[in-house]
């Protein structure tokens, strides 16, 4: 289960089906695992096949930041992050946003 307000998380896949619909995302870390404190990250891995790019995530991060969350939301590229950092999301990871059917 992910450690998110209802509200928060219905604010949180709106950006995300606005700017990565093509994209499965997933939740890493301690909203993943239920041990998130208030000020706790939202980490999100957009699973992607090639790199974004930086004006994508930056645009990206731009949304995450004006939503007025109480909290920071970090995104990573997945094909930009190495096999280790790779293998430690897979870990905890949860679906967030479901791959787009074909």
């Amino acid at each position: 289960m992910i450690d998110l307000k209802p509200t928060h998380l219905k604010k949180v896949k709106k950006i995300l089906s606005g700017s990565v619909p093509e994209y499965e995302v997933m939740v890493y870390g301690s909203r993943a695992q239920g041990k998130a404190k208030t000020y706790s990250y939202l980490d999100l891995a957009i699973m992607t096949d090639k790199p974004l790019g930086a004006p994508r995530l930056e645009k990206i991060a731009a949304a995450f930041a004006g939503a007025g969350l109480p909290f920071r939301v970090e995104t990573i590229d997945w094909a930009a992050t190495g096999a280790g950092f790779r293998k430690e999301i897979k870990k905890t990871a949860i679906v967030l946003q479901p791959p787009p059917k074909a």
